[in-house]
């Protein structure tokens, strides 16, 4: 299915910042800039023009011992460029039926559905905010920005079981397996570890 996907133009990032990497962005800039700027488009324009960044939101889960839930995504999960990859992050696109009265509404909507289509957990306050993810070194990051967010709750499992494998680790054995992480969990694993320091 050709689902209509939130977007908002690389160019328009510039305002904010204009390098590469994890930024601890205020939140209330970033909620401004898609209000004004963030529109829908088909996503297989979105997946192939590099003048637009796809808004993901991508929820880093904790339980309450401090372990990380991390999925290793398989054959069958659909985007083949990080197949065998791990990593720490739910989420994935916003479409224009989620919920809201605006783009930033509908992002809220859409990563509220993410975690509740993807994981089995309990109830849990409202995702912690801890920065964005902008990229160039790969074809998937060129086309996407990550809204980091954080939970912690009590992690029961994965509801896709045909495209993730999951379990629960310590930091120390993610950084054990740092190589085969997506880059987008290591900067989030790095970034949220500091805040908790």
């Amino acid at each position: 299915m050709d689902e209509m996907i939130l977007v908002i133009e690389d160019s328009d990032l510039n305002t904010l910042f204009n390098d590469y990497g994890f930024f601890r962005i205020p939140l209330e800039k970033i909620k401004k800039l898609v209000e004004k700027r963030g529109f829908f488009v088909r996503r297989s324009r979105a997946e192939h023009d590099k003048s637009l960044r796809q808004l993901i939101p991508y929820v880093v889960i904790k339980n309450k011992n401090g372990l990380y839930l991390m999925v290793r995504r398989l054959k069958t999960q659909t985007e083949s460029r990080l197949h065998g990859f791990y990593s720490l992050g739910i989420g994935g696109h916003v479409n224009d039926t989620d919920d809201g009265d605006s783009p930033w509404m509908k992002f809220l909507s859409g990563m509220e559905r993410e975690i509740n289509e993807e994981v089995d957990v309990e109830t849990y306050d409202w995702p912690k905010y801890v920065g964005i993810i902008r990229e160039n070194t790969t074809d998937v990051n060129k086309v996407h920005l990550g809204i980091v967010f954080t939970i912690t709750t009590k992690v029961k499992g994965i509801k896709e079981n045909d495209k993730f494998t999951w379990e629960l680790v310590t930091p120390d054995e993610i950084t054990k397996r740092y190589d085969e992480l997506e880059s987008w969990s290591r900067l989030s694993f790095e970034a949220i570890e500091n805040m908790e320091r």
